[in-house]
């Protein structure tokens, strides 16, 4: 597969994942989609960020994004619309086409659909310094 379809292929699959959660509300059916998609091993890293209060979606009036504590206390900075974290396993294996995504990434969007997330308001400069902060120094 080209990188190109990945990212929607992930967006479809975790948008379905919602749709079908959000008419049922079956923790039991979200857990077993997230499991035949995206591996028990991810998907349980995943989902230990969100247990552990780790997400964190960081909201201006006009754009919003995630911050994720990973489990060494990196900060990951996730653009909710986007198929991109600041993590090097998102470098060396997502835009490698190695894996469909990284368990911060993962988290968020599974937070987002579960609405278990801690929320912090900020300025939009606060906003743009914190994506300058993350994406500023990226290598590809």
């Amino acid at each position: 597969m080209t990188s190109r379809l990945l990212p929607a292929i992930v967006h479809e699959v975790l948008d379905n994942i919602r749709k079908d959660y959000e008419q049922r509300s079956c923790i039991e059916e979200l857990l077993l989609s997230l499991n035949s998609v995206f591996g028990s091993t991810l998907t349980e890293h995943a989902l230990e960020l969100i247990d552990d209060g780790s997400v964190f979606l960081i909201i201006s009036h006009q754009r919003s994004i995630f911050q994720i504590v990973g489990s060494r206390g990196d900060i990951y900075t996730i653009m909710e619309t986007a198929n991109f974290c600041t993590c090097n396993f998102f470098k060396h294996q997502v835009l490698k086409d190695k894996a469909l995504c990284c368990k911060h990434f993962l988290a968020a969007k599974v937070a987002l659909i579960l609405g278990s997330f801690k929320t912090k308001n900020e300025t939009p400069e606060g906003i743009t310094s914190i994506m300058i902060s993350a994406y500023g120094n990226q290598e590809f």
